[in-house]
């Protein structure tokens, strides 16, 4: 009978997952050579190769394509099992895969994560972070079990399991002539030295849709891919940036910054939704999770704590 051991089963998964046994090495937190160690026993006890290096990075074959659909599964089963075996104590359990925006992640884990370990102490989270496509394929090729995504688009073989709407705003220094405004248009932020996250961002996306509706052109003097850089450079006094207000709570609440949102039609009401792939078995543990961030985070509508 074929058996393969969960350990390189795992590890296999999270360079599938990654695309290169270094990127898995960093989310596992352990060295690179013994992820190659691990995999390289697996190969000899099946008698394939899983995986070839090439200039261009790793090319998996047929038969790595097999073994990490029968991880996948495995690991299903696996917290299927924990979950049923928690029901039949009265608890809930089971892991539970999340990827998320950048933007989401003070507010999950000030509001939903820290909530969570009182709450349901025997679920355990994996959180990734991502721009809007690698959410949108990640959901979809059932890596993660739930995504936060900003302005995402609607896809049917998603299911949003809670969504609210939210203006875009404009981050700006306490001091700023535009601070204390109730709104501005994009138009009047235009001449303003602002950041700008790169294109893999919802934000960006939005913005870029603005400018075409609009004629207007936004002429960036940073462009990062990081939240934290842009919020620095507000912090700075360098300029501004444009992010969602749930993003920057804590600073706002200290009033480091000052956020006004902006009141063009297409920035004025924009969606940040929890959502899942339609049709993917949903554990006690997932839909626990989802209803604990729906409840307890800003973006979802629950009130600044």
């Amino acid at each position: 009978m074929l058996r393969i051991d969960d350990k390189p089963l795992r590890y296999f998964l999270a360079v599938f997952e990654a695309g290169s046994i270094r990127a898995a090495a960093d989310g596992l937190h352990i060295a690179p050579s013994a992820i190659s160690r691990q995999i390289a026993g697996m190969e000899a006890d099946l008698g394939v190769l899983l995986m070839e290096r090439t200039k261009q990075g790793i090319r998996f074959t047929e038969a790595g394509r097999l073994v990490a659909g029968h991880a996948r599964r495995r690991l299903e089963l696996d917290d299927g099992f924990a979950a049923e075996l928690a029901a039949a104590r009265g608890g809930i359990a089971g892991r539970v895969h999340v990827i998320t925006g950048e933007g989401f992640v003070v507010d999950l884990m000030h509001h939903a994560v820290a909530a969570l370990a009182g709450t349901f102490p025997d679920v355990q989270l994996s959180i990734d972070v991502g721009g809007t496509d690698r959410m949108m394929n990640g959901i979809l090729k059932d890596a993660y079990d739930i995504g936060l995504v900003f302005n995402p688009p609607r896809l049917p073989e998603l299911d949003v399991l809670a969504e609210a709407e939210k203006p875009l705003c404009v981050l700006v220094p306490p001091h700023h002539p535009l601070a204390g405004r109730s709104s501005c248009t994009l138009a009047e932020t235009l001449d303003m030295k602002a950041a700008l996250l790169a294109e893999t961002f919802g934000v960006r996306k939005l913005i870029a849709g603005a400018e075409s509706a609009s004629g207007l052109r936004i002429r960036p003097a940073l462009v990062t891919d990081s939240i934290n850089v842009a919020m620095h450079f507000v912090l700075a006094g360098c300029g501004i940036t444009y992010l969602p207000a749930f993003a920057v709570s804590r600073q706002l609440r200290r009033g480091e910054v000052s956020a006004v949102p902006l009141s063009d039609t297409a920035l004025a009401h924009v969606p940040s939704r929890i959502v899942v792939r339609g049709g993917r078995p949903r554990t006690g543990a997932v839909r626990a999770v989802a209803e604990l961030m729906a409840a307890r985070m800003e973006a979802f509508g629950a009130e600044a704590m």
